[in-house]
């Protein structure tokens, strides 16, 4: 999460820097509008002991547009070494999904699904 924020938060400021697009342009060609959100689940996550931050399908485009981005606007080299990773990462995750299950209505892979503090993350019927 740290390395996704941070290359949001590059990847706006060098396209801000370099380019003259109205701020709506640059929240959503940097991913930087996509911040917010990011810090809401990884605060959900922590509530209930999670080490995972769910990331939508269509926010790795944004990601992609990123790093995208950065490259075109001579980006940092570290943060732009990271976005590949990343995107490596998911493309690798892609190719080899675990099942989804349902955990309190939320989607997660079967992998990922981990006991909590208070019991297991899986909905109980008893």
């Amino acid at each position: 999460m740290v390395n996704l924020v941070e290359i949001f938060e590059h990847a706006h400021a060098c396209i801000a820097k370099l380019s003259e697009a109205d701020k709506e342009t640059l929240a959503k060609a940097s991913g930087f509008s996509l911040i917010p959100t990011l810090y809401a689940r990884a605060g959900f996550a922590s509530i209930h002991n999670r080490h995972i931050v769910p990331l939508l399908a269509d926010e790795i485009g944004l990601l992609e547009a990123a790093v995208i981005n950065l490259e075109s606007y001579q980006g940092n080299e570290v943060a732009l070494y990271a976005g590949y990773q990343l995107l490596d990462d998911f493309a690798d995750r892609s190719r080899n999904c675990y099942p989804l299950r349902q955990v309190h209505g939320i989607l997660a892979f079967t992998g990922e699904v981990e006991d909590t503090a208070s019991g297991s993350a899986a909905p109980s019927l008893a």
